[in-house]
């Protein structure tokens, strides 16, 4: 039973619909083993949508032990990222970063940010430049360096009406 609900959220996490909007620009770049941003990327500033986490993601308790052999490894995000103002979907899940760039304070119509499996990144170092997101309605932070204390500063940080993500079962709900 407990193999059959790991592969359910495996396809889960798998599946992935990108924006239907024609002029929406959505750029996949799962599961590619990138140790950096590609400079085809950074300079595509019509980008809309941009994945650079992980294609697989099975969530086994602890979340520490989720196996990246498959995921990319940036351990940071370029400046160069903030040139990317039509960006409404940021996902960085299962990387090893431990820092964002000033530069992410000029994604002014990002509204989904996804920093999940990121443990060695400290949600509360990176609070204000998440707070200077005026747009951001959802943000993601399953298995981040975030205390029970930390995380009451977060919610009381942030608008009320962000969605903040912090369960796998929040993680797995809002993928629907």
């Amino acid at each position: 039973m407990r193999n059959i609900f790991a592969y359910i959220l495996f396809l889960l996490i798998s599946c992935s619909s990108p924006p239907t909007n024609q002029s929406e620009i959505y750029i996949d770049l799962r599961g590619k083993k990138l140790t950096a941003v590609p400079e085809k990327v950074l300079k595509n500033t019509n980008v809309t949508s941009l994945d650079l986490g992980s294609r697989e993601i099975t969530f086994y308790p602890p979340l520490s032990k989720v196996d990246h052999s498959k995921a990319n490894s940036l351990t940071n995000l370029p400046e160069r990222i903030g040139n990317l103002t039509k960006l409404k979907t940021l996902i960085l899940n299962t990387n090893k970063l431990t820092t964002l760039p000033h530069s992410i304070t000029k994604l002014s119509q990002l509204e989904v940010l996804d920093l999940s499996i990121n443990p060695e990144l400290d949600i509360i170092s990176e609070l204000d430049k998440i707070k200077a997101l005026p747009n951001l309605k959802v943000l993601k932070i399953v298995d981040v360096k975030l205390s029970k204390a930390d995380f009451e500063i977060v919610k009381k940080s942030l608008s009320p009406d962000i969605k903040i993500i912090v369960s796998t079962q929040e993680y797995f709900n809002s993928l629907n």
